[in-house]
């Protein structure tokens, strides 16, 4: 098939180029970088060589299909008649394409496969034309595709820039947003699809969110009107938090056709001197290389700067890990947050759960060895924090038993452990998540539990005679937990934060 397809094309771009008209063999367009979306109204992209002008809709369409999944879909039309297209990169048909009339088509991807499209691969799509005196038959087209937002609300004082760009940071690709908060602003919480998406901020209130392709694909599959946004949660001391909206889009970045060859006309990208600089530029255990360039760009020297996970390294930090889940510290940890019965089964889903983390890095790309072992690290030990962050995700809760005060104890620090998993911290006065302070304040996170399960109050509820009442604190936060005494079953427990 590959080389079918080659020869085709190569044939079809000699013919084209001999007869282009009075237009250039080759137009492009490029769409500028825009803050907070100013410059959608702008939807389509034009080009046109050979006679014929192609106009791209700027913003990728959603279709569902119930039997095949969501699809993105390209939408664009011409000024003469199709009689065919094809969708390719490099060798390989990667897009279906459809004529929908005379001098409309689309291609579409479902979204499960569309991550190299998002990813900003070179994306040809084949254009073939009824015989015209003077105008080429076959056209190709060149498109690259950027993750991009859409529909901005909220407060105006959080600025962002509209486009998405792909960037290698630990090892993997992902989606870097951009934006600036005030100044005065201490935390920056970003959440797509429910889930916390990795942030930083930088001086003077600028922050960068890199979002995880997992998470920016199930968003791009949602249909528009279910489409969770990206939030963005920024906070100040003693000041409300800030709060914006968007919705993740996929949209054309690029947009170029030629009657020449496309691979000659936009060959892939190749470790330039100047990435290649760049990178051994940066230190040895940096694990971002968003400054050096985008993705695409700054992979293209993979084969030349840096090493990558094989399976030694990858088992000797698997090998790391479950030897730190055998150490007395953090077994005593885990019968103190869980309980003696269940601490076993937790320090199973600990080691399960470091080696989740761990596998899908097998492959990954890094500027160094030092680079590497510190992201295998990293990861082995986001595994262990989450047994203790966590625990309930890994072991059975506490049986209720009526009239028990241990067994009540026992179910409201799980109540007060599911509580603490689905809080938010961050607007309040803590200013951090949850996972921040439990592990700023590893200790007192485990000991407070420890209390409450051990020795928590316990008495009656003083508003209700079939309830009981375990009372406690977690890092100074009161927490009471309301028991049945029918059934001994624990009520959401209740914290009381600022």
């Amino acid at each position: 098939m590959r080389k079918v397809l080659l020869a085709v094309l190569v044939a079809a771009a000699s013919l084209s180029a001999a007869c282009v008209g009075d237009d250039p063999v080759t137009d492009e367009v490029e769409v500028e970088a825009d803050d907070d979306g100013k410059a959608d109204a702008a939807s389509e992209l034009r080009v046109r060589t050979g006679d014929t002008t192609l106009w791209l809709d700027r913003t990728l369409g959603w279709r569902g299909d119930p039997a095949g999944g969501a699809a993105l879909v390209l939408r664009g039309r011409t000024s003469r008649n199709l009689t065919g297209g094809l969708a390719f990169i490099m060798d390989d048909i990667y897009g279906d394409y459809l004529g929908r009339s005379a001098r409309t088509f689309e291609v579409s991807w479902p979204v499960d496969t569309a991550r190299g499209l998002v990813d900003g691969v070179n994306q040809f799509v084949r254009l073939s034309f009824a015989p015209s005196q003077g105008r080429p038959d076959d056209l190709t087209a060149r498109v690259t595709v950027r993750p991009r937002l859409a529909g901005f609300t909220g407060s105006a004082a959080i600025y962002l820039t509209a486009e998405v760009t792909p960037v290698v940071a630990t090892g993997a690709v992902v989606y870097r947003v951009r934006g600036r908060a005030p100044a005065a602003t201490t935390g920056v919480r970003a959440t797509l699809g429910g889930q916390d998406q990795a942030t930083r901020l930088l001086p003077d209130g600028r922050f960068e969110v890199d979002l995880e392709p997992r998470a920016a694909l199930a968003a791009l599959a949602a249909a528009p009107e279910a489409a969770t946004p990206l939030l963005l949660v920024a906070s100040r001391p003693g000041l409300a938090p800030l709060q914006k909206q968007a919705t993740l889009t996929a949209a054309l970045k690029r947009l170029g056709l030629t009657a020449a060859d496309a691979y000659d006309t936009w060959p892939a990208p190749t470790c330039s001197s100047t990435t290649q600089a760049c990178l051994r530029g940066l230190p040895a255990d940096a694990l971002d290389t968003g400054s050096c360039g985008e993705a695409l760009v700054v992979s293209a020297c993979a084969g030349q700067v840096g090493v990558r996970v094989d399976e030694p390294a990858l088992s000797a930090a698997l090998a790391s890990a479950r030897a730190q889940t055998a150490t007395a510290t953090f077994r005593a940890e885990l019968r103190a947050l869980i309980g003696p019965e269940r601490a076993e089964a937790l320090q199973y889903g600990a080691e399960q759960q470091a080696e989740a983390n761990l596998e899908p890095m097998i492959g990954r790309w890094f500027l160094s060895p030092a680079a590497r072992d510190l992201a295998l690290t990293g990861a082995g030990q986001r595994g262990l924090d989450a047994a203790i962050l966590r625990p309930l995700d890994y072991v059975e809760p506490t049986t209720p038993v009526a009239g028990d005060p241990a067994a009540a104890r026992a179910v409201a620090a799980d109540a007060v452990l599911t509580a603490l998993a689905g809080f938010d911290f961050t607007p309040t006065e803590y200013r951090r998540s949850y996972a921040e302070l439990a592990l700023a304040f590893r200790a007192r996170h485990i000991a407070d539990i420890a209390a409450l399960r051990q020795t928590g109050a316990l008495g009656p509820h003083p508003g209700d005679a079939a309830l009981e009442l375990v009372q406690g604190r977690w890092l100074d936060v009161y927490v009471e937990v309301a028991i049945e005494r029918a059934t001994g079953a624990a009520r959401p427990a209740f914290l009381e934060v600022d």
